[in-house]
């Protein structure tokens, strides 16, 4: 068996590049302590068990309608929906909250009605936490 060492080239297709616009919006969530690929816990096992009653989305994206993709890393939603609707304030639009496999690898790139329908949650909604999504997710299958 021969291996064989390849260099690849370019961009992964997912790699997130935001846009002038996109970055000013970063500008906010800066100010508000949530940096690019924020981690909030050195463990995702450790964190999830010290909070297994919060509604965590580890790797989380948010997006914005007008400018897509504008923020990623872990969120407590539990915790920080206070924070993230003051960002929205500040920006005078709604935020989006999705899985990581919702706006990654390629998914980034459907439009906006689309992602939007995937959030998880959006700073226009009540306080989420385990059972809140529970409440939502049965409340959309059942009709």
């Amino acid at each position: 068996m021969k291996f064989e060492t390849i260099k690849l080239e370019g961009q992964y297709p997912s790699d997130f590049e935001p846009t002038v616009s996109a970055l000013e919006v970063q500008q906010f969530f800066e100010a508000h302590g949530f940096h690019i690929a924020r981690m909030i816990g050195g463990s995702k096992l450790g964190y999830s068990q010290l909070h297994s009653e919060d509604l965590i989305v580890y790797n989380a994206n948010i997006i914005m309608p007008g400018y897509g993709k504008v923020w990623y890393g872990d969120l407590n939603l539990t915790l920080d929906w206070i924070v993230l609707k003051s960002i929205a304030d500040s920006i005078n639009a709604p935020l989006y909250v999705l899985w990581e496999m919702d706006a990654r690898f390629g998914e980034e790139m459907k439009s906006i009605a689309d992602l939007i329908e995937k959030a998880v949650w959006n700073t226009t909604e009540n306080k989420p936490d385990l059972e809140w999504l529970r409440k939502k997710r049965k409340a959309k299958y059942d009709g």
